[in-house]
C-alpha cells in the first residue's frame, strides 16, 4: 500500500524532490522570461543549426507526440518492470492528461489572441499586412501570405512550411505544454521508482521550449506559462498514477 500523502509529496518522494524536479522546469524559462530581448533571432533564419531545434520541436509536433508519447511509455513499462494493469492505467492517464492540456491551450489561445513573434517581424518588414487585418483573414489566406514571404526572404524550405502551419495566436505554447507534461509526468514517476536518467527530461523539454522562441513562434511569457500549466496538470496525473500503483 503506498504511504500516507502531504499535499506536496508524491508516494516515495519528498516534498523538497517534488518542488526541486518541478523548479528544474520552471526556473530557466523564469529567467529567460525577465531578460530584456527576445530569443527570436532573425539573423539566423537561414542558419543549419535552426533544424536541430526544429528537429526538437517535431517531437511533440503531430505526430511526433505520438512517438514520443509511446517511447516515454515503453521505458517506463522497462525501468519499472510494470506488469499490465498499471502499464495501461499509465497510459489512460498520459492520455488525459495531454488531452487536458489541449483543451486548455485551445481555449487560452482564443481569449488572449496574441499574435506570433514571427508574424509581428514579418508585418515589421512590410511582408504581410497589418496584423490585425492578417488575424482578420482565414487560415488558408494566411497561410498563403506567410509562404510568399517566406519565399521572398528564401528561409529553409521546413522553416517555411512550419510558419505556414502556424499562422493561429502565439499564447501559450502548445509545443512547450506537451514537452513539459511529458517531462514531469514521467520525471515524477521515475525520480519516486526508477531514478536514473531522471535530469535528461528537464533538459529535452527545455531544448523544446527553448526552439519555440527561437524560431520566433512563441514569446518567452508564453512558454513560461505553459510550462507552469504542464507541469501542475502533469503533477495530478503523476500523483494520481503513483498512489495507485
Amino acid at each position: 500500500m503506498p504511504p500516507h500523502f502531504s499535499s506536496l509529496s508524491i508516494s516515495s518522494l519528498t516534498r523538497s524532490q517534488v518542488l526541486g524536479f518541478t523548479a528544474l522546469l520552471i526556473l530557466p524559462l523564469l529567467m529567460l522570461a525577465t531578460l530584456p530581448w527576445q530569443p527570436f533571432l532573425t539573423g539566423s533564419l537561414q542558419s543549419g543549426w535552426l533544424w536541430w531545434l526544429y528537429a526538437l520541436t517535431r517531437m511533440v509536433d503531430i505526430p511526433g507526440i505520438g512517438v514520443s508519447g509511446a517511447l516515454l511509455l515503453l521505458l517506463t513499462r522497462y525501468k519499472l518492470k510494470l506488469k499490465l494493469t498499471p502499464f495501461i492505467a499509465l497510459g489512460c492517464a498520459l492520455a488525459a492528461l495531454l488531452a487536458s492540456d489541449w483543451v486548455i491551450k485551445s481555449l487560452v489561445k482564443h481569449l488572449t489572441e496574441e499574435p506570433r513573434p514571427y508574424l509581428l517581424w514579418l508585418e515589421g518588414q512590410g511582408l504581410i499586412p497589418a496584423i490585425k487585418s492578417f488575424y482578420a483573414s482565414s487560415v488558408d489566406v494566411r497561410s498563403e501570405q506567410v509562404h510568399a514571404a517566406s519565399q521572398l526572404l528564401a528561409l529553409p524550405e521546413w522553416l517555411g512550411h512550419h510558419w505556414q502551419k502556424e499562422v493561429n495566436y502565439a499564447f501559450p505554447s502548445g509545443h512547450s505544454i506537451a514537452a513539459i507534461s511529458l517531462a514531469q509526468f514521467f520525471g515524477l514517476i521515475w525520480l519516486a521508482r526508477a531514478p536514473t536518467g531522471v535530469w535528461l527530461l528537464p533538459l529535452w523539454a527545455l531544448g523544446i521550449g527553448l526552439s519555440r522562441m527561437v524560431m520566433g513562434m512563441h514569446w518567452p511569457v508564453d512558454v513560461l506559462a505553459s510550462a507552469l500549466l504542464g507541469s501542475f496538470t502533469a503533477l495530478i496525473a503523476a500523483r494520481w498514477w503513483l498512489h495507485r500503483y
